[in-house]
């Protein structure tokens, strides 16, 4: 425990004073906060010290850890992946510990992605079956196309559907369509890519 001991010594009063004052781990916000008996073990599992040297992971959210870096100064908290590159991964949580502990260790949402705004979008992965699927996703992209071409498309998948369309729009259409989620795209530098790619809770 001697690693740690040592970090702990070099964190702010507030957190010393509240790690002291509990006895378990404390759920808040998806995310645990770590009691003073996790502290080495997560340490060791992570490899905190070998990528993060000098700071003290005191809380995960899922394949996140929080931290506090030990120099004495009582902030701010910082989020990371675990096994990331070291500082360059850092986000600000709080400035310091005392504020986040009084907001009950609130976590800031995650940025929106950044998004083109309009976007060549394709069909692909329909099952060539599947005519009236692809029905609804003429309907959704407001196209045009001949219910006499709609087998020739499957067969031509993946295919232009539109073009310069609005994405941002087309996500939140996607939000109440989720069974054709699967089969719009939009053309990047690197190929396709879904038009509909959820956030997950907690990440960048």
């Amino acid at each position: 425990m001697e690693m740690v001991e040592q970090l702990l010594s070099r964190t702010g009063a507030v957190y010393q004073r509240w790690l002291a004052s509990i006895t378990d781990g404390v759920v808040a916000d998806g995310m645990v906060m770590l009691c003073l008996e996790s502290l080495q073990e997560r340490h060791t599992t992570y490899g905190i010290g070998e990528w993060l040297t000098g700071y003290l992971m005191i809380g995960q959210e899922g394949d996140r850890g929080l931290f506090l870096r030990c120099d004495g100064g009582g902030g701010p908290v910082f989020r990371a992946d675990l096994g990331g590159l070291g500082e360059v991964d850092l986000d600000v949580v709080a400035p310091v510990f005392e504020v986040w502990l009084h907001s009950r260790f609130a976590l800031p949402p995650d940025p929106e992605p950044e998004l083109p705004t309009t976007v060549d979008v394709y069909v692909d992965n329909v099952p060539v079956d599947a005519v009236q699927l692809l029905v609804r996703v003429r309907k959704l992209l407001g196209v045009d196309w001949r219910f006499g071409d709609l087998r020739g498309l499957l067969a031509a998948q993946p295919f232009l559907a539109a073009r310069s369309a609005h994405l941002r729009a087309l996500r939140r259409d996607l939000k109440h369509a989720p069974e054709l989620r699967p089969y719009v795209h939009y053309a990047t530098d690197h190929g396709l890519e879904a038009v509909w790619s959820p956030v997950r809770p907690g990440s960048r």
